[in-house]
């Protein structure tokens, strides 16, 4: 594998860095391939990439592709990069990210979760749940997870041949892939600025459901009825009651087996609801539902949701890092926050990603986050997006006592109060600061 007349095949990615592009960049190292990549930002991925022994440079340069067999990039990869350029001139077969990840999931039986919110949580139990249960997968995700041996990826089985795999929704494209076995953990109308218009963007939903073999939806939503359902309020696996201790809960389920009990080592009921559509979906396909409620037991929490970075007892302050960035996450994340730590001060440091998204739900994230004690809103993480005029100073002045932070600097000059838990959130570069923050300190 990875070879062709005895000779190592050279595939090279652009933006290797990014978080589906590193996962597949060592999908096709593990497989025999000649891999190297590029990547002007420097981050945790592409050092963990050299590590492998992946060659990736730091800059884009015409001479990275000399030799190469193939070249991967994204839609984001401007026409005039050099790469490409070189790519072009030299006859180099150029294939985009989402039709490469298309081609090495073609020999697996595919798991796949899609949805606006809670995909890197959801693929991650499905992940955790499929290893505990024997079926060895393979793994791409859209964060990093302790249980994985390379963060965001982990090589299964050649026996088994599943894979398990995160399927992001906010270009057009998705819809193409044709899973075995689907979750679809919710539909809301976001990244619309990628779609021609609404219509378009249900239609590419209903055509992944029909390229799927076996779907689960979420009843409550009603937009699609997939083969197997789950819900609070309706569904072939409903949740009647859920008691939250601390970060554990205990969730009561009805199924089709009658009633049950899940214990869940992680907080928040939209982690409950992620963790229903996991067991709707194994034991709706043959897994024997008490051995998927087992396979939980151990489960933990991707990256930057809910990871609690900095804990001082005898103060009794902490620091939470999380990676919300719709309204619904940021709603749910405070919920969670506020029954974790029932009896203290939750100050939230939000960082809006993406313009066209505040410009979408400016008003609902005013609303949500007065649900926290003390807020503190900093400008938007544009994510390659122009401004248009655009700018978090609009939250801020619809929320009495909202601190806007026009530079992320500044949140070094903040008190941390005893007793108080502090949230940083948001999926741009808000992390970086607060860990910046929790090195200060640790020191202290």
């Amino acid at each position: 594998m990875g070879f062709e007349n005895g000779k190592r095949e050279k595939i090279h990615f652009i933006g290797v860095g990014g978080i589906g592009m590193s996962a597949q960049a060592m999908h096709e190292h593990f497989t025999g391939k000649e891999v190297s990549g590029s990547d002007p930002y420097s981050s945790e991925r592409t050092q963990y990439l050299r590590s492998l022994g992946i060659k990736v440079y730091d800059k884009h340069e015409e001479t990275n592709v000399e030799g190469v067999d193939e070249v991967v990039m994204t839609p984001a990869i401007p026409k005039d990069n050099p790469e490409y350029v070189a790519a072009i001139k030299n006859g180099i077969k150029i294939t985009m990210r989402i039709d490469h990840f298309r081609r090495i999931l073609e020999p697996f039986k595919g798991f796949a979760v899609t949805g606006t919110d809670g995909k890197s949580t959801t693929t991650s139990m499905l992940a955790n749940s499929l290893i505990n249960l024997g079926a060895d997968p393979y793994v791409f995700l859209g964060a990093l997870h302790n249980k994985l041996e390379h963060g965001n990826y982990r090589k299964g089985s050649e026996e088994t041949k599943v894979v398990v795999y995160e399927l992001d929704e906010s270009q057009p494209g998705f819809e193409q892939f044709c899973p075995d076995y689907l979750i679809i953990t919710n539909i809301r109308e976001d990244h619309l600025e990628n779609y021609r218009d609404l219509e378009h963007y249900y239609s590419c939903f209903e055509t992944l459901i029909k390229n799927s073999k076996f779907v689960v939806t979420f009843a409550d939503e009603g937009k699609y009825k997939g083969h197997a359902t789950f819900g609070l309020y309706s569904g072939d696996f409903k949740m009647v009651e859920r008691k939250q201790e601390g970060f554990r809960q205990i969730v009561t389920i009805i199924t089709p087996w009658g009633e049950k009990k899940l214990f869940l080592p992680v907080p928040g009921y939209h982690n409950a609801l992620n963790a229903l559509a996991v067991v709707t979906l194994l034991s709706s396909v043959g897994y024997n539902i008490d051995d998927v409620l087992n396979s939980f037991h151990d489960f933990t929490l991707p990256g930057r949701r809910f990871n609690v970075s900095y804990d001082n007892p005898s103060r009794k302050l902490t620091i939470v890092d999380d990676y919300a960035h719709t309204a619904e996450e940021v709603e749910v994340l405070l919920k969670t926050a506020k029954e974790v730590y029932p009896d203290r001060k939750v100050v939230v440091i939000f960082q809006p990603h993406r313009y066209t998204r505040l410009k979408r739900e400016a008003e609902r994230f005013s609303k949500v986050l007065q649900l926290a004690d003390e807020i503190y809103v900093t400008e938007v993480y544009g994510a390659f997006e122009s401004k248009n005029g655009a700018s978090a100073r609009k939250i801020v002045e619809s929320i009495p006592k909202a601190i806007f932070v026009e530079q992320l600097d500044e949140l070094k000059n903040l008190k941390f109060e005893d007793g108080a838990v502090y949230m940083f959130v948001g999926a741009g570069d808000i992390y970086n600061v607060s860990q910046e923050i929790i090195k200060v300190l640790s020191v202290q």
